[in-house]
């Protein structure tokens, strides 16, 4: 970049649905992309008149472009490995939307290819930006010591339990392509966000259910960290129907227990449209109160986030090495399907 000022240019490569949550957090923050990429060249000429890129139909015309400085990878799963090491071999910043990648290894070998190359790196786990999760982390601190905490997540869906499993109705619900189907899409998001509030968990034990697509639609687990803390992690689809304060298919709450208080945050939807509630009960006041968390695109806030992290040289978002690590628990979480102990949690980073 020319100036502490400037923004870096920026191309994204893939134009799915994901992509237009971050191109339209990308208009709100202010922020230009200057290309974009999809082998599907009606839906990049859709992106690219949406948001006045140019489009192009191969990533190499990102990647070999030297005015384009950092890039947004939203591509299938399956396919961020190998678009990201080909951005970080070109010398660019990276954005990568969740899961870092469908494998353990994988996201290892990634995570230390982007230390080697001193590139910044940022996972799209936007949960952090959302206002009202934000407001519990700031706010730990009131209620120390921590006593117990949980993240439960509630998704009307239609789990398939009898019969023979179905043809994929796209990459998302298709196993291999994906890395998983509940818990990696939703799943990620949460351990991302218990990361963020409690650093890395030493142990898990718990159990998961699939149905006969091999979708976990109903996982529980509890995570001890060092000191004792204990937290559980709770996710299921029910065919029910106007869930949560705002009667979508969506509901979500974290709590956070302490000696001298509590907190709660609440979502109603994945995209972040639906504003969510923060309230705290603090052992120094007279009861509940909820806290002003004003609706704000945590799209934008986490593409804000992005580009200060270039101009700063640092990531100010989910690093390359949170992003293994929620890929690395997902990789034993998976395994609570058979095992009947504990698994020990023992990072490579």
């Amino acid at each position: 970049m020319t100036s502490a000022d400037a923004q870096p240019g920026i191309g994204l490569i893939g134009c799915g649905v994901i992509s237009e949550c971050l191109l339209g957090g990308a208009s709100l923050a202010g922020i230009r992309v200057s290309a974009v990429c999809d082998s599907d060249r009606e839906r990049a000429g859709r992106a690219a008149a949406a948001c006045g890129a140019r489009a192009v139909s191969e990533a190499g015309g990102i990647f070999g472009d030297s005015a384009i400085e950092a890039v947004i990878i939203a591509l299938p799963n399956d396919a961020h490995y190998s678009a990201a090491m080909e951005a970080l071999a070109a010398g660019k910043h990276v954005f990568c939307e969740k899961p870092l990648t469908t494998s353990a290894a994988d996201s290892l070998a990634l995570a230390r290819k982007a230390r080697e190359t001193g590139r910044v790196f940022q996972m799209g786990y936007m949960k952090r930006f959302n206002p009202a999760f934000a407001a519990v982390k700031a706010r730990l601190e009131q209620i120390a010591p921590l006593t117990t905490a949980s993240l439960r997540l509630t998704v009307s869906g239609d789990p398939k339990l009898e019969g023979g499993p179905g043809t994929p109705g796209s990459w998302h619900s298709d196993i291999q392509r994906s890395g998983g189907g509940f818990l990696v899409h939703s799943g990620s998001h949460l351990l991302d966000l218990m990361m963020f509030y409690f650093g890395r968990p030493e142990a898990v034990w718990g159990s998961l259910k699939r149905d006969v697509n091999g979708n976990e639609y109903s996982n529980s687990f509890l995570f001890r960290f060092e000191g004792g803390l204990q937290v559980a992690l709770q996710m299921a689809q029910t065919r029910a129907q106007g869930l949560g304060y705002a009667g979508s298919v969506w509901e979500e709450i974290v709590e956070v227990n302490g000696v001298n208080g509590r907190l709660t945050a609440r979502g109603a939807d994945w995209m972040g449209k639906i504003p969510a509630r923060a309230s705290a009960h603090l052992a120094d006041g007279d009861g509940p109160k909820d806290l002003f968390t004003y609706w704000e695109s945590q799209w934008a806030e986490e593409l804000k986030a992005f580009v200060e992290g270039v101009r700063q040289g640092r990531c100010l978002g989910s690093t390359v090495e949170d992003g293994y690590r929620v890929d690395y628990i997902l990789d034993q979480l998976k395994r609570l399907e058979a095992e009947a102990g504990p698994v020990r949690l023992e990072y490579a980073l």
